[in-house]
């Protein structure tokens, strides 16, 4: 009996191996990125590529966010059909944004960044809570929004994308 069991630890022994050299022979595409959890240089992208996007929200700048969203991205916001997917979701917000500020005829639409005191990310992802101040001029009376982007970023090939977007105005909370 100790003879067979020998003959079988033996035979499990050199299966393990030939495996692991197999598995080892395979080329497994990875990717290396410097992306490390927390790192200021993610913070400088990712707030780079945010205030592209409220920036583009106010001129209207389809072509600004054309490449900053994952290929399953949603953006939800306050104006009908009320969210977009996709990768060029962000382009569609945008030109809904632009319709929306041309029916109320809304004039010096501008955008303000406040203080984020919500950032959390891991080595994949992000969330970050971004308040915002839209103002302008509605037939010589003013505009004022305030609210909440709430952002998830995804590392997808080493660059941060928006995996989502949504906006919440102060009066919804």
């Amino acid at each position: 009996m100790n003879k067979r069991f020998f003959t079988f630890f033996i035979s499990c022994l050199v299966s393990v191996l030939m495996m692991q050299t197999a598995y080892s022979n395979t080329i497994v595409p990875r990717v290396h990125t410097k992306a490390t959890a927390d790192s200021a240089s993610n913070r400088d992208e990712v707030m780079k590529i945010i205030n592209i996007v409220i920036k583009a929200s106010s001129s209207f700048d389809v072509n600004a966010v054309t490449d900053l969203y994952t290929p399953n991205a949603v953006v939800a916001d306050e104006e009908p059909p009320f969210s977009w997917n996709g990768p060029t979701a962000g382009v569609q917000w945008v030109s809904t944004v632009e319709k929306t500020c041309k029916d109320f005829k809304l004039k010096n639409f501008r955008a303000k960044i406040r203080d984020i005191s919500v950032y959390l990310q891991t080595e994949e992802s992000i969330y970050v809570v971004v308040p915002v101040d839209y103002t302008g001029e509605i037939k010589d009376n003013h505009f004022d929004e305030e609210g909440a982007f709430t952002f998830i970023f995804r590392l997808v090939n080493g660059h941060w994308l928006i995996k989502s977007q949504v906006w919440v105005a102060r009066k919804g909370m």
